[in-house]
């Protein structure tokens, strides 16, 4: 087989035990972990945006430059917020946030695509204000978390294959 005759991309198929568990509802174990990484990737952006803020005052007056001050609240604050709007946009677009796409998971809405602006919102906000409602995953026979429940959706496994 020549080069030319191979093709551009291959598909790479799912080990076993992961195509068993492809479109069930995701456990509470890879759940947490996803929110784990949503929770690092937040505090990281929030970061980012301390350090092009420091950046900006050095460039702007590098004589008197120093660090800016923030209280703990604040940047507690930012990174909840900052959370939110990653949510809400990850779960409106695809469906996936950053933690979702490292352990395969997917946000899905009652018709079983990803949930529409407002629904993604209000489930976002529910699961910054209200964290410890991932739980009840654990609890549930469906799997759903306290957000699930109230907000109409459902977090599968979705290792996407590509071609």
């Amino acid at each position: 087989m020549s080069v030319a005759d191979r093709p551009r991309h291959s598909v790479r198929a799912l080990p076993n035990e992961a195509a068993e568990r492809q479109g069930t509802r995701a456990g509470v174990v890879s759940r947490v972990l996803a929110m784990v990484v949503d929770a690092a990737y937040s505090v990281a952006l929030v970061g980012l945006g301390y350090g092009l803020w420091a950046a900006a005052r050095l460039v702007r007056r590098p004589r008197e430059f120093a660090w800016p001050q923030v209280s703990y609240v604040s940047l507690v604050t930012a990174a909840l917020i900052v959370a939110a709007i990653m949510l809400t946009v990850s779960w409106t677009g695809t469906g996936r946030s950053p933690g979702g796409r490292l352990m395969g998971l997917r946000v899905l809405g009652p018709d079983g695509s990803p949930p529409r602006l407002g629904r993604s919102l209000l489930r976002a906000i529910a699961c910054v204000a209200f964290p410890i409602g991932l739980f009840w995953s654990a609890l549930s026979k469906r799997n759903a978390s306290i957000q699930d429940l109230v907000f109409r959706t459902n977090v599968a496994y979705d290792w996407h294959q590509r071609a």
